[in-house]
């Protein structure tokens, strides 16, 4: 994991409550509080010494932003590709979206989680992750998990056992999909060390370790709605966090859709805003883009102003036509479709970008991003 791996994972984080500015915001932060230390012969990250003077809320977010970026980052070395916020599922939490206002709110899906009755722990899991559909069934058979992220004081390198504190957080969700509760697979817990007390850069070094529950079912069910309502989830913050309003709501606006068609009753308006989005949100991308020469382009976003340099950002052919096709889509068989050949073609994509963003130092997310760091963002 290097700085702007963090800087990237920062990037495409979404919390529903804050606005949209606040993941461009933190994008810059990384490369001024972390250093290149040297331990045993390896370069490992760590903080800056200067970082032990700030405030202790400060600190307190710093845990927090760290912890977020680690826990991404593993999730993507384990294969999943969409990953969304259990915020976003909240029943009282979403809203249908509103036109007249700046700041787009996802809205309710087929997907609601609630706390587990019973469960000790106070707070829920962070996300709902799945992994390519290129490989599920017809009848729905997907590999998804909920993950816990967690940044600690605590040296987690030697931890074999997860918290039970944690692992209970971990656990205290109920999943339901159209109303139905439905079993869940696999639970992560992903905690980083963040000590920015330490004397010595070796103890300031960041440590990340996962724990994953493994008496899970083996082939779980998740329904097409629900993999489609994850993935939406997870452009929905993407594109707030690019900027691209409008593609954000058409993406919200197809949720809605597919939600009053599944309930029975698609309101004409609704279709009529839909169709009015996607447009929009395909001259907003035109508009930022730097070449931009068909309707299906590989496009490279304008720079992303940061303290050390532009950011450049391309996005995937595979993940702009899912992002349309998504808004097309007017049933959930279609959306579903749409997102299986996204997924196969990101699947083929992912291999070869990986190696072509290395050796021109971009990092590359298994989603049809790859982002341009400056070279500044490298510690010293």
């Amino acid at each position: 994991m290097s700085v702007g791996d963090i800087s990237t994972q920062l990037l495409v984080d979404w919390v529903p409550s804050l606005p949209a500015a606040v993941s461009s915001s933190f994008i810059g932060w990384p490369p001024f509080l972390l250093q290149t230390a040297n331990l045993n012969g390896d370069s490992v990250l760590a903080l800056r010494a200067a970082v032990g003077q700030s405030e202790r809320q400060w600190k307190s977010v710093l845990s927090w932003m760290l912890g977020v970026a680690s826990a991404r980052h593993v999730l993507g070395s384990e294969s999943y590709r969409w990953i969304a916020p259990l915020s976003a599922f909240y029943p009282g939490g979403v809203q249908p979206v509103d036109l007249s206002v700046w700041h787009p709110f996802f809205p309710r899906s087929s997907v609601t989680v609630t706390r587990s009755p019973g469960n000790r722990s106070r707070v829920r899991p962070d996300y709902l992750a799945l992994r390519s559909t290129t490989s599920a069934q017809s009848g729905g058979t997907y590999e998804w998990a909920i993950a816990e992220a967690k940044g600690c004081q605590i040296p987690v390198a030697k931890v074999q056992t997860c918290p039970t504190g944690w692992s209970n957080q971990a656990r205290n969700v109920i999943v339901t999909v159209c109303g139905s509760q439905i079993t869940i697979p696999r639970h992560l817990v992903i905690a980083t060390r963040v000590n920015a007390n330490g004397a010595r850069p070796a103890a300031r070094r960041l440590q990340v370790r996962a724990w994953n529950r493994s008496d899970e079912p083996k082939e779980p069910q998740l329904q097409s709605e629900a993999a489609v309502d994850i993935v939406a989830a997870h452009l929905f913050g993407l594109f707030r966090g690019l900027g691209l309003r409008e593609n954000a709501r058409a993406i919200a606006l197809s949720v809605q859709a597919r939600t009053e068609s599944r309930e029975g009753h698609l309101f004409p308006l609704t279709r009529e805003h839909v169709y009015r989005a996607t447009e929009l949100a395909k001259y907003e991308l035109q508009e930022r883009s730097q070449n931009s020469s068909s309707d299906e382009p590989t496009t490279t976003l304008m720079p992303i102003q940061t303290e050390l340099g532009p950011l450049l950002i391309d996005l995937a052919e595979p993940v702009i036509k899912l992002a349309r096709n998504l808004g097309r889509a007017e049933n959930q068989e279609a959306a579903a479709a749409a997102l299986r050949e996204a997924d196969s073609t990101l699947d083929t994509w992912g291999s070869s970008s990986r190696k072509t963003g290395s050796e021109h130092g971009k990092t590359t997310l298994p989603f049809g991003v790859e982002v341009g760091l400056p070279r500044d963002f490298e510690p010293r």
